[in-house]
């Protein structure tokens, strides 16, 4: 993965890199479960909670090497963390496999992010249980700034699993809506002081500042 495509400028490029240093931590780990968007605009980001009952690394080559695939993955522990589909394909992430009524497959017009997260099973159903690493927030933040930068991508369209799929799926379980804001904001207003209004992203739409239980 390269945080640099767009930015030809040396020092701007430094600076960039200084602003979101997680994305430099993200390792290749290429999936072959992918197909072409066709001529489908790329305006959603899907954030997920794997739900995992293996490791975080066995949880990391599942997304790889299922049917199921996602653009990135990030793990719970500093450093663990992969690009896995690339952008401009579409990833099998936010589908209906399922063919419920009502829910419509997000593939396409999406970039999908999974984050690893133990499965409610592992604390005897208590959802209370079930939380996020900094590292985790962090990268997420830093992620979904970046690729809202460079594809334009309102804030509204930044949404969890449950929001395009309420009928089987509730992740990301407990993911602080709040704190992701507020960092996502910090990262833009940050970039922009330094860069130039070109790196400040609409802030005026929030993602849905829900605490899930």
């Amino acid at each position: 993965m390269s945080v640099f495509d767009d930015i030809r400028d040396v020092a701007r490029r430094a600076a960039y890199a200084a602003a979101l240093p997680n994305l430099l931590l993200f390792k290749s780990k290429p999936s072959k479960s992918f197909a072409s968007r066709g001529n489908t605009k790329i305006d959603e980001i899907i954030l997920h909670g794997t739900e995992s009952k293996g490791t975080e690394e066995q949880s990391a080559s599942y997304v790889a090497s299922a049917a199921n695939s996602s653009h990135y993955f990030i793990g719970r522990t500093f450093g663990v963390a992969y690009s896995v589909v690339p952008e401009e394909m579409q990833a099998f992430h936010a589908g209906n496999p399922k063919r419920h009524p009502g829910v419509q497959d997000h593939n396409a017009r999406s970039i999908g992010i999974e984050m690893y997260q133990r499965d409610i099973s592992m604390f005897g159903g208590d959802a209370s249980k079930l939380d996020w690493t900094d590292w985790q927030y962090e990268t997420i933040a830093m992620l979904v700034y970046d690729i809202r930068r460079r594809r334009g991508i309102a804030a509204d369209h930044v949404k969890g699993h449950v929001q395009v799929n309420s009928v089987d799926r509730a992740d990301p379980r407990r993911f602080d809506w709040v704190r992701h804001n507020r960092r996502v904001t910090e990262l833009s207003r940050t970039l922009g002081r330094l860069l130039g209004p070109g790196f400040a992203i609409d802030l005026d739409l929030p993602s849905p500042r829900i605490l899930l239980p």
